[in-house]
C-alpha cells in the first residue's frame, strides 16, 4: 500500500530506503552521471531505451469542489546497471487518495506521470502537460531523472532530476548554482561556482525551513528559448539531496502558462515529486 505522502509534504524525505536507495558504484563515475541528468543530456547518455509506458487515470479534487480526472502515464525507469530481478519483479504502486486541488480548466490539458522502477517497490508522481512523452532512467549511483518531449515540438521538454544522496560534489555545486546565497558555502566546500547562472527571475518559495531551501526561477537561452523551473535542497548529517524540475521551452511557449505553472507548483508544494512507497 502506497503511502500518502502528499498529506504530509513537510516530512523530511528518508535516506537509503526505497526508491531513494543509492546503489554502490565506482566512484569516478557517480558525478559523471548524476552532470548528465541534471544538464539534460543524460537521456542520450546511458538510457538505451524509452522506458515502457502505459495509460491509465487519476482523479484529483477540483477547486470548485467537482472531481478532475487526468491521464496517468506509468512509465517503467531504464535501469543503468543489472539488477537481480530473480526475486522480485514490482508494478506500479497503489496510487493513493490524491489531495492537492486543481483547476477544472486544467482537466483536459495536464496528465500525471508515475515512474517505478522494476526491481523495487515504490515509486514517484510528477504533473506535466498532456501528451508529453516520459522517459525515465536510473544511473550506476542511485541518482534517477526523467525526460519528457512535446510531440508537437521535440525541442521543448520537461526534466526532472535528483541525486538521491550520491554524488554529494555534484548536489553541492547545484546548490551553489541556483541559490546564490550558497555559492561562498559551495566554494569552502571545494566546489567552486565558476559559472554562475544569470537569472531573469529567481524567487525563495519561503524564509525558513523546506521553503526557505525551495526556489522557483526564469532564465533566458540563447537561441529564443528559455528556462523554467524548481529546485530543492536538503540536508542530513554530511550528505546533501538536490532535485530539480525544469521546462526547456520556445520564447512563444507551444503549452498554455497555466499548465507550466501547475506541473511546477505541484513539484513545488512536495519539495519534489510526490514519493510514494510501499509498506
Amino acid at each position: 500500500m502506497g503511502k500518502n505522502v502528499e498529506q504530509h509534504p513537510s516530512v523530511k524525505p528518508r535516506r537509503k530506503i526505497g526508491w531513494f536507495a543509492a546503489i554502490a558504484a565506482v566512484p569516478l563515475l557517480v558525478c559523471g552521471m548524476y552532470a548528465g541528468f541534471t544538464t539534460g543530456t543524460w537521456g542520450n547518455g546511458y538510457a538505451s531505451a524509452p522506458a515502457q509506458s502505459t495509460r491509465e487515470t487519476i482523479v484529483f479534487p477540483g477547486t470548485d469542489g467537482s472531481q478532475i480526472v487526468l491521464p496517468l502515464q506509468l512509465t517503467e525507469a531504464d535501469l543503468s546497471v543489472d539488477s537481480d530481478r530473480s526475486y522480485i519483479r514490482s508494478a506500479p504502486p497503489r496510487v493513493p487518495e490524491m489531495s492537492y486541488e486543481l483547476s477544472p480548466d486544467l482537466k483536459d490539458k495536464l496528465q500525471a506521470v508515475l515512474v517505478y522502477r522494476s526491481d523495487m517497490p515504490g515509486g514517484y508522481l510528477l504533473l506535466a502537460p498532456a501528451g508529453w512523452e516520459a522517459s525515465g532512467s536510473v544511473g550506476a549511483n542511485g541518482s534517477y531523472g526523467l525526460t519528457l518531449m512535446n510531440p508537437d515540438n521535440t525541442e521543448e521538454n520537461l526534466h526532472y532530476s535528483d541525486n538521491a544522496w550520491a554524488c554529494q560534489g555534484c548536489a553541492i555545486n547545484n546548490i551553489g548554482t541556483y541559490f546564490p546565497d550558497q555559492a561562498d558555502w559551495a566554494d569552502e566546500q571545494g566546489f567552486t561556482v565558476y559559472e554562475p547562472m544569470s537569472f531573469d527571475e529567481w524567487n525563495n518559495v519561503g524564509t525558513e525551513g523546506e521553503n526557505h531551501r525551495t526556489a522557483s526561477y526564469v532564465t533566458t537561452l540563447k537561441g529564443g528559448f528559455y528556462q523554467e523551473g524548481v529546485v530543492y535542497y536538503d540536508e542530513d548529517s554530511n550528505d546533501y539531496v538536490f532535485r530539480l524540475l525544469e521546462f526547456n521551452l520556445a520564447q512563444v511557449p507551444s503549452t498554455r502558462d497555466e499548465v507550466i505553472q501547475s506541473s511546477l507548483h505541484f513539484f513545488q508544494s512536495h519539495h519534489g515529486p510526490l514519493n510514494m512507497e510501499t509498506d
